[in-house]
């Protein structure tokens, strides 16, 4: 694996989550409020790639970067969850979108600092894997639909749980991987990259699938 070719493979994935994040603005006024804030959350994503294009330039750690787009997309995947379970749990999203903010904060001024923040990652990627689960299970308990593939939620969530169980492994590893092993971590970034593209490409299917649901209603004889 070169480094051409690890770059060639983030600049798809920011492509992706850039074609989403223009998607999301079709029909945007008609659609869930949790597929507005997706599109916002896969901007933040693109915005965070050029960010740490911008950092790269000026030989400025690029790590500063992610530490920014942890702080934000948190807030942002805890108000999807609270949209999408009819603004249930409020209280309790809010409390875990502060605390890991919290954290994050004092990971990045005192611990880790321009390292990689992996301990941001880790506390990151529990919280969105219990979302996930817990949300399967609330599908499973509601049954908003009958077929639940055809909500957009569902890939959404499945999204979600696909990107950060693959990638916890990764996370809980950084330090070891860099410290002991001196690795530069290239390969494992760059397959990080791949379960983004798979995950921006799950997303720009829910995002279909709800321009379809809107569709559907507006044709129907009850929408006449």
């Amino acid at each position: 694996m070169t480094l051409h070719q690890s770059l060639i493979i983030l600049y798809v994935q920011s492509a992706l989550f850039f074609l989403g994040a223009v998607f999301s603005l079709v029909q945007n006024k008609a659609r869930q409020p949790q597929m507005r804030l997706l599109g916002l959350a896969m901007f933040v994503s693109v915005l965070g790639n050029h960010v740490a294009d911008i950092l790269r330039h000026y030989k400025i750690s690029v790590n500063y970067s992610g530490s920014g787009f942890f702080i934000c997309i948190i807030p942002l995947i805890c108000a999807i969850y609270y949209q999408a379970m009819n603004k249930r749990y409020g209280r309790i999203l809010l409390f875990v979108a502060i605390a890991h903010d919290i954290f994050a904060f004092i990971n990045v001024l005192f611990i880790q600092k321009s390292f990689i923040n992996s301990y941001t990652l880790i506390v990151q990627s529990i919280i969105i894997i219990t979302l996930c689960i817990y949300y399967f299970y609330w599908l499973l308990q509601e049954l908003p639909a009958a077929q639940l593939h055809r909500l957009p939620m569902f890939w959404v969530n499945s999204a979600y749980i696909i990107f950060y169980s693959s990638n916890l492994f990764l996370f809980v590893f950084t330090s070891y991987l860099v410290h002991v092993l001196n690795s530069q971590l290239l390969v494992y970034w760059t397959l990080h990259n791949v379960i983004g593209i798979i995950q921006a490409s799950m997303m720009i299917v829910a995002l279909w699938m709800d321009l379809q649901n809107i569709k559907s209603l507006s044709s129907s004889p009850s929408a006449q």
